[in-house]
């Protein structure tokens, strides 16, 4: 029986293919890994299923034969071109998006009720990825995403920790982390220098801060975060542009010592100071000062 390495070393060399480092291209070619996702997906002939990153189509295969529609994303054209000849690529319910994932147009063929998501992020973009999949959450209930490791923990972690951060709380306001795999480098041809790991996340039915609230709660958290070194009340200060006094008086209103630092805080208190910042108005200037910020 040919191993999926065996096989991957044989494509590349049928197709004079080179991985690419600017992809961040590993191919996952280890079975049991491969079983292990499938797992945490748990694909049924009713399940419609978005995979993004669909390489040699190790998984996607898998995925043709379990699940009733697949969306399969990939960017390289070479890739694209295989998996479109390949033994699935007449399958009626498997669909190939050529594009990249941070621009693909995911509302243009995506139905209105929510779908599943599985994901081989590279390293470089994993991300920024996920804040787009985050803003593209009402296409989606369950994320199964391989990511680097260092990001897993950076999801997964809790306040006071040195990976505590920005990624964290907005993971953890969009859903819960069900279930991790660790994953070596040597599950991927080419090895990566670093170990990754399947994280099953199910989304909220909606995140846990109200839409007119996100905007105040991720500029909180840039403050918040930004200078670590710095206390609540300094960061707020600095942010707001309010003077320390009433700063502190808010913090105090809401539980908080002032004198906490940004990565003390639990996403409670997080959702609970956005929604304070919300009813007082005290973040209206400074929401619109990140809003301009961004579109310069």
């Amino acid at each position: 029986m040919v191993s999926l390495y065996q096989e991957a070393r044989a494509a590349l060399r049928e197709s004079a293919f080179k991985p690419k480092k600017k992809l961040g291209q590993h191919f996952l070619v280890h079975e049991n890994v491969i079983e292990a996702i499938l797992r945490l997906l748990d694909p049924s002939p009713e399940d419609e299923i978005v995979e993004i990153g669909a390489g040699l189509g190790f998984l996607t295969r898998k995925l043709v034969e379990a699940a009733g529609t697949v969306w399969a994303i990939e960017v390289d054209s070479l890739l694209v071109e295989r998996l479109r000849q390949g033994a699935f690529g007449s399958h009626p319910g498997f669909h190939l998006i050529a594009g990249d994932v941070l621009k693909v147009a995911m509302d243009s063929f995506l139905p209105d009720h929510k779908v599943k998501l599985v994901a081989n992020l590279p390293y470089h973009i994993s991300t920024p990825v996920l804040f787009r999949l985050f803003e593209l959450r009402h296409h989606f209930s369950l994320l199964v995403l391989m990511v680097q490791r260092e990001v897993a923990e950076r999801m997964a972690a809790r306040p006071g920790t040195k990976d505590y951060g920005t990624l964290s709380v907005w993971c953890q306001i969009q859903g819960k982390v069900l279930d991790r795999v660790s994953v070596s480098p040597e599950a991927f041809f080419p090895r990566p220098k670093v170990r990754s790991m399947v994280l099953k996340i199910a989304l909220y039915e909606q995140p846990l801060v109200a839409e007119q609230s996100l905007s105040i709660l991720r500029g909180l958290v840039r403050a918040a975060f930004g200078h670590r070194r710095k206390t609540l009340s300094n960061a707020l200060t600095s942010w707001l542009k309010k003077g320390r006094g009433e700063v502190e008086l808010l913090l105090q209103e809401q539980g908080i010592e002032p004198r906490r630092r940004g990565e003390s805080l639990a996403v409670e208190e997080f959702i609970r100071l956005a929604r304070a910042l919300e009813k007082t108005g005290l973040a209206t200037e400074a929401v619109s000062r990140l809003s301009y910020a961004g579109t310069s």
